[in-house]
């Protein structure tokens, strides 16, 4: 005869076991998802850092076009404003409102 005590125990050991397993698999692929939005978001922010600075060259070098590490700005300057493009977009945008007496 068998015993039907040990076979249900066992099924019981299994099936946590399972779904053990499948809280594992789910908690180990939100942490992986984040970090991988995390790591694209810094990616973004490095790249914006990089034409701020190149930015910063060309304006310190007078300079209306710049390329540099693989980063190209324009930088157009008038008598009341500062306009820094990166890629045909407008990046930074610096206006005089009112002249100081």
């Amino acid at each position: 005869m068998v015993n039907i005590k040990k076979q249900q125990v066992k099924a019981y050991i299994l099936l946590e076991s399972i779904m053990a397993m499948a809280l594992l698999a789910i908690l180990s692929s939100l942490v992986l998802t984040e970090v991988s939005a995390h790591r694209a978001q810094v990616a973004r922010q490095n790249q914006a850092i990089e034409v701020l600075n190149v930015g910063l060259m060309a304006f310190d070098s007078k300079q209306t076009n710049l390329r540099e590490n693989g980063v190209s700005v324009t930088l157009t300057r008038t008598d009341k404003q500062l306009v820094l493009e990166s890629s045909g977009q407008e990046v930074l945008r610096l206006e005089i409102l009112q002249e100081t007496p």
